[in-house]
């Protein structure tokens, strides 16, 4: 197994640590996970692939879409904030 190092900025460092936190992963499974996903095409195939290399924003499983949608507009705008971005909006939620 190979080790690859890069270096991030002080606030993609901080924002990466908190989307794993917020999946469930550690950070370096989440970096791992998500550029397999991306050089693969993995998120925009209808194919299945395998799920070891899935990741997904951890939400309570009770609860109704609307509130779903409104904790997942929240944490990347939690993100967004540590990156000093704008924010953005999942449909009005």
């Amino acid at each position: 197994m190979s080790t690859i190092c890069i270096e991030f900025s002080e606030k993609e460092s901080v924002a990466i640590e908190s989307y794993a936190v917020m999946c469930g992963e550690s950070t370096s499974e989440l970096i791992h996970k998500a550029t397999i996903q991306a050089i693969t095409f993995m998120k925009n195939r209808s194919v299945k692939d395998p799920e070891i290399y899935e990741y997904h924003m951890l939400v309570p499983e009770i609860i109704s879409y609307d509130d779903e949608q409104r904790i997942i507009e929240a944490n990347y705008n939690k993100i967004r904030k540590i990156l000093g971005w704008k924010k953005i909006s999942l449909g009005g939620y």
